[in-house]
């Protein structure tokens, strides 16, 4: 077994529960301890070469998703230990919490084959997007360590009230869906937010499509409106998002734009290359999750 873990979240006593854990049960594990989320793609690569029969990865959801581009179309299964700020991951497919019951999960053998996302030659799980959403997760992370899921909430509401419309084009599948002026984007492959809302309804990793919303929410009423519809599950009629879904989706903007992927921003683009990897991902989780 391999073990990738991110210095500064597994810390402390959550090392210590995991060495415990893995010690009582795995006779051999190599560690690969990374100082940022990033370098997990590296850092999967590299436990590739050992053919591990499992790679552990403790961390965020940055954490997962580069380990995920660093082990898609291995075949080797991933088991992630959530101890990011979010991990909107492990939460979707109901994966545990716990050393312990994580690795009793392992010993199981159970294990779900999931797609994954491109974005402009990036891997992600969940979501990427700009716009309004890569500006909340830029604003939100340097309190994030400090404030948890308050500092998502603060940047949300602080960009609700600010965020001016811009120019998009979308082509989904080779057809042109949307042009015109708009807040934000999201393409996702699995739909829930922070809260436990499904910001996509329809999203599921398994279905080999993506889902995506262009929104033209603007201004605190009409973010307040399309967050309750969203908790009613209603985005299709709330009037300040437009839903598809589909299997390719390219995105111009007027300028370059932040952009996120599983919330962490990227850097900045005008075009954006959206694909959905089927089937290219094996994560150890419960038979029935997500």
């Amino acid at each position: 077994m391999a073990v990738i873990a991110h210095s500064d979240k597994l810390r402390n006593r959550a090392r210590r529960d995991l060495k415990r854990a893995l010690h009582d049960a795995v006779p051999h594990v190599s560690w690969i301890v990374i100082e940022k989320g990033s370098a997990g793609t590296r850092a999967a690569r590299h436990a590739r070469r050992d053919h591990p029969d499992v790679v552990v990865v403790a961390g965020g959801d940055g954490t997962v998703r580069a380990a995920t581009q660093g082990l898609v179309h291995s075949g080797i299964p991933m088991a992630v230990l959530p101890v990011g700020t979010a991990n909107l991951f492990a939460s979707a497919l109901g994966l545990p919490a716990h050393a312990a019951d994580l690795v009793e999960l392992i010993a199981s053998g159970a294990t779900r084959t999931l797609d994954t996302g491109t974005c402009n030659g990036m891997s992600f799980n969940i979501m990427g997007g700009t716009g309004f959403d890569a500006a909340v997760m830029d604003d939100a992370e340097a309190a994030k360590e400090r404030l948890g899921s308050l500092a998502y909430f603060r940047a949300g509401a602080r960009e609700a009230r600010n965020r001016q419309p811009f120019e998009m084009s979308v082509e989904l599948d080779g057809t042109n869906v949307f042009e015109g002026m708009a807040t934000g984007l999201v393409v996702g492959n699995i739909g829930m937010i922070k809260g436990g809302i499904q910001a996509l309804p329809d999203a599921s990793p398994t279905d080999g499509k993506l889902d995506l919303a262009v929104i033209t929410a603007a201004g605190l009423r009409d973010w307040a409106s399309l967050m309750l519809a969203a908790a009613r599950h209603r985005q299709h009629s709330s009037g300040h998002a437009l839903l598809w879904q589909g299997t390719s989706v390219i995105v111009r903007c007027d300028a370059k734009h932040r952009f996120e992927l599983d919330g962490g921003v990227k850097g900045r683009a005008r075009r954006f290359e959206f694909g959905i990897d089927p089937e290219s991902l094996v994560v150890c989780a419960p038979a029935d999750s997500g």
